[in-house]
């Protein structure tokens, strides 16, 4: 197999809030819009909001896509000023946690034990057995499960299955709960049976798209049947899973047809096959870059259910605007439209997981992109799933949505365990700690299982570190070192 070479980039992010009008009774349907619908500056202590401008059919909303005198009078940011904003609180509570969580070097193990025998939690045998792995280092610590090896001329291998729990998903159990310790006890069951989830497609409608779109048609029965099978869901209740859809494509002048279009929650399937059939179909696209930071902002206004899991697709082989990609017609972003970056962090208050499913190769030939989009993901406990062959996109589905199901029975299991490990221990050794505890106690969990294609430099590591910590794109591009 070929290794696609990583790209290295960096963003930096801007606070907006995206507000939108609430959405009738609980008829699914089409909306179409531009996102520069009712954005707030969280900068301008008054909450004012732009005027939505007349609609052209219902539901359709017009955007120029250009920054006005009076948006700037109401305290609109554009990400090409956003370097001289101040610094966001949550973007470097955000960075300095997940620099904490994915340093490189790891502490001296012995400083992991030094009272382990006192968690109530924790037996005087594991923890001895704790201590015997960390010190001979003898369990694995992949950044994801291994897959099996396969040929060269084959496609990478990729699999959903029960594998002992990855120190990666420990550091993303761990993240979720220290940034949400107390709404997180307990997302409430459903019934007997388990978790909830609203998932979300958010679905790339260019030119480019069409087999990736037949695909997710094709395999949405498979995909509902998965989740509500597994052992997270384990129910028969259609309502424990909804199914909604965002498509998009570009802004004008690059795109006329529409910018983004949303189909909102329903767990019936024959609603969820009709809201597929009125996908349009894939067409138009522009310079490249599309308007992915649109979707993206458009599923915060999304009616999630609060009782439930969160979590996200985005599926497409082309980066946002304004990440520094060749052939961007908006280099510094699309003026009015939030930062991704920002974006991404209004994501995780919500609690909803993004996952990518990235298009390759399309996606790596474009500068910074894999970088950005693994850095935008982290931020939200998400991943990037590498994608060769739209045949196997049910697997990259199913497989990112039961992750997230995983974690969060994971943080239900071990809550009383981290409540005694984190006020003593820096989030690395607690990470340390815990993926020991759980290969001791032999705990597995449905993970993922992939063949790593990218080739990912130390340069790499560094840029997606930049674009998980950085407040704004601008602050990002600032400190890439390979950003031209």
């Amino acid at each position: 197999m070929e290794f696609i070479q990583g790209h290295e980039m960096t963003v930096p992010t801007v606070e907006l809030a995206i507000k939108s009008a609430p959405l009738e009774a609980d008829v699914p349907m089409s909306h179409e819009y531009h996102p520069t619908e009712e954005l707030i500056s969280r900068a301008e202590p008054r909450e004012e909001l732009l005027t939505i401008a007349p609609a052209l059919e219902p539901g359709i909303f017009e955007d120029e896509g250009r920054c006005s005198n009076d948006d700037r009078e109401l305290g609109f940011v554009s990400i090409s000023n956003v370097a001289t904003e101040a610094p966001q609180p949550e973007a470097e509570q955000v960075g300095n946690l997940l620099a904490m969580l994915y340093i490189e070097e790891s502490p001296s193990v012995d400083v992991v034990h030094d009272d382990s025998a006192n968690l109530q939690t924790v037996s005087q045998a594991e923890a001895e057995a704790v201590q015997t792995l960390l010190v001979s280092d003898a369990h694995d610590r992949v950044i994801m499960p291994m897959a099996r090896r396969v040929s060269r001329s084959s496609l990478p291998y990729i699999e959903t299955r029960k594998a002992p729990v990855s120190e990666d998903m420990v550091k993303r159990v761990l993240y979720t709960y220290l940034m949400d310790p107390a709404t997180k006890k307990n997302v409430p069951p459903s019934r007997t049976h388990g978790l909830k989830l609203d998932l979300l497609f958010i679905l790339d409608l260019t030119g480019s798209q069409q087999p990736y779109i037949d695909s997710v048609k094709s395999s949405i029965n498979t995909i509902c049947t998965e989740i509500l099978g597994s052992d997270h869901v384990n129910s028969a209740q259609p309502g424990d899973l909804r199914v909604a859809f965002i498509g998009f494509r570009d802004h004008p002048p690059q795109d006329d047809s529409f910018v983004t279009r949303e189909w909102d929650f329903v767990s019936d399937i024959t609603r969820i096959h009709a809201n597929l059939r009125s996908l349009p179909g894939a067409n138009g696209g522009g310079d490249g870059p599309e308007a992915v930071t649109a979707a993206l902002a458009r599923a915060l206004t999304m009616r999630w259910r609060s009782d439930c899991n969160r979590v996200a697709v985005l599926i497409s082989d082309a980066p946002p605007h304004g990440i520094g990609s060749q052939g961007d017609y908006w280099p510094y972003g699309v003026p009015g439209v939030s930062d991704p970056l920002d974006v991404a962090r209004d994501m995780l208050k919500k609690k909803i997981t993004l996952h990518f499913v990235a298009c390759e190769p399309s996606l790596s030939r474009f500068h910074n992109a894999l970088d950005f989009y693994r850095g935008l993901t982290r931020i939200t406990a998400g991943i990037v799933v590498p994608l060769l062959d739209a045949r196997v996109m049910s697997t990259c589905i199913i497989g990112s949505a039961l992750e997230s199901l995983a974690i969060q029975d994971l943080i239900n299991e071990y809550r009383e365990t981290l409540e005694e490990l984190v006020p003593s221990r820096e989030p690395s050794l607690v990470v340390k700690y815990l993926h020991a505890l759980m290969h001791v106690r032999g705990r597995t969990a449905d993970q993922l299982i992939m063949e790593n294609i990218y080739d990912m430099s130390g340069a790499s590591k560094e840029n997606v570190e930049i674009w998980s910590s950085a407040r704004s794109l601008a602050d990002a591009k600032a400190r890439l070192e390979s950003y031209y």
